[in-house]
């Protein structure tokens, strides 16, 4: 018989008194008292209402449950994550992806993770209506970011090339152009051409896109012939922008609201793809050493085309030359879309200041690539029709005099302004805080506010 948050009140309250605490020492059922919990909690939100019937209340209650055990799971994980790790990874002899160490991890210990089955019933559902399960996935991988030698190693398995890279390098070596799906992909000389093709969302980005441009920049990095990757983005077929072309549009914010972005869009991309671009692929040496490993990577050239917002400016940070059109303009609105915009929060200052920094998280500012400010954040300002030439000289000059200055110069810069250490903190911190930030109260309101009212039909 359906219950209301009212009645399951005090059960909540006896439910949230008995929340396992970890054993001193790691046993092999250690997360059995954790599972038989969880369960639990299950059962008293299985006792509720159908969803279509549930108020505030309800969500309330749900909320509170999700919290509960996603604090519960972080805390098993704070006291024994290295043991399970170690366990998980055969005393770190295989360096896995996230998403395959998540699902062992959840296969190997029951009660640490969400089922799979639970996760993908959520993946069925608008984010308004989810669960919130991988609120757990979010608490538990900021724990293993947040132990040196556990986030380090987990940090260098994200920089491991994609096994399909080394399928397709042939054909890019021969010059072939690569249709990755939403990426094309050609080397020209002696660079590495990477052009975003989502035409009709603005090369706005998802899991297929991102999927395909970590896989692209493998590629890249893996031939010995590119000295150099371009990023740019390709021509639209949406109505306002036809004909032109577009660099990126920051996260699609229709696939967001609808529930289709999972969380771990967000760390692999971050973990992947845009570590790859801004330290390269690991070279297998230690991932625990402060030096950089023998990897490798490779400058990379960034032509800005009509904006780069969002997720778009973000890559903006980690490319060594930005060329953008003088009417193009770059914005960071990721408050008022409800999260965190991945790394900036790190990397913006570096470049243009705290104050600034602020205005372009907190305010949604808009930056005119021809402005004092704009300035800050590319380097050379061209008319539409002067880009292809100013590609072809951006790449020559970082060429010409060779590479190998400019990428051991990279290498001083992370070091000087962003070593591992402080990577590694601050994935920890945004793992954390991004999963609250997706299953929060405010992310609904301000799309609803800011997106959904004004997005084109």
């Amino acid at each position: 018989m359906a219950r209301d948050a009212m009645d399951a009140a005090p059960d909540l309250v006896d439910w949230l008194r008995r929340a396992p605490q970890p054993a001193p020492q790691w046993q092999d059922d250690a997360c059995e008292a954790l599972r038989h919990w969880c369960a639990q909690g299950e059962t008293m939100l299985a006792a509720l209402p159908p969803r279509a019937a549930w108020g505030e209340p309800e969500r309330l209650l749900v909320r509170q449950v999700r919290e509960a055990v996603a604090e519960a799971r972080a805390a098993q994980v704070a006291a024994h994550g290295e043991t399970l790790y170690r366990l998980l990874t055969k005393d770190y002899t295989e360096a896995l992806r996230v998403e395959v160490l998540l699902v062992l991890a959840a296969a190997r210990f029951p009660g640490l993770l969400p089922t799979p089955a639970q996760l993908a019933a959520d993946a069925e559902l608008s984010l308004h209506d989810k669960l919130g399960h991988e609120l757990s996935l979010g608490l538990v991988l900021a724990q293993w970011l947040g132990q040196q030698q556990v986030g380090r190693h987990l940090m260098a398995a994200m920089r491991l090339p994609l096994p399909r890279a080394q399928e397709l390098l042939p054909a890019y070596q021969a010059g072939q152009m690569l249709d990755l799906g939403l990426v094309q992909l050609q080397r020209q000389g002696r660079q590495g051409q990477l052009t975003l093709c989502n035409p009709r969302c603005l090369n706005a980005e998802d899991e297929e896109l991102v999927q395909a441009m970590e896989l692209a920049v493998d590629i890249v990095l893996l031939d010995e012939g590119s000295e150099v990757g371009v990023l740019r983005g390709g021509f639209m077929e949406h109505e306002k922008y036809r004909g032109r072309r577009v660099f990126c549009s920051g996260v699609n914010l229709s696939k967001l609201y609808a529930g289709q972005l999972p969380f771990l869009f967000y760390v692999v991309r971050e973990l992947g793809l845009v570590s790859k671009l801004h330290r390269g692929l690991w070279g297998g040496g230690s991932p625990w050493a402060d030096a950089p490993d023998l990897g490798l990577e490779k400058p990379w050239l960034a032509a800005v085309d009509t904006h780069a917002i969002g997720g778009g400016c973000q890559l903006l940070l980690v490319c060594d030359h930005v060329i953008a059109e003088a009417t193009a303009f770059l914005s960071l609105p990721a408050r008022s879309e409800g999260f965190i915009p991945g790394i900036a929060n790190l990397r913006l200052p570096q470049y243009v200041g705290r104050r600034l920094a602020n205005r372009l998280i907190y305010s949604n500012h808009k930056v005119a690539a021809d402005s004092v400010e704009g300035r800050l954040l590319v380097d050379e300002v061209v008319a539409a029709a002067e880009m292809d030439a100013a590609i072809e000289r951006g790449v020559a000059s970082m060429v010409d005099l060779g590479s190998h200055g400019i990428i051991s110069n990279r290498k001083a810069f992370r070091h000087a302004t962003e070593p591992l250490e402080q990577f590694r903190s601050y994935l920890a911190t945004f793992c954390r805080e991004q999963a609250r930030c997706m299953y929060g109260t405010e992310i609904i309101r301000n799309l609803e506010q800011f997106w959904m009212r004004r997005k084109p039909a």
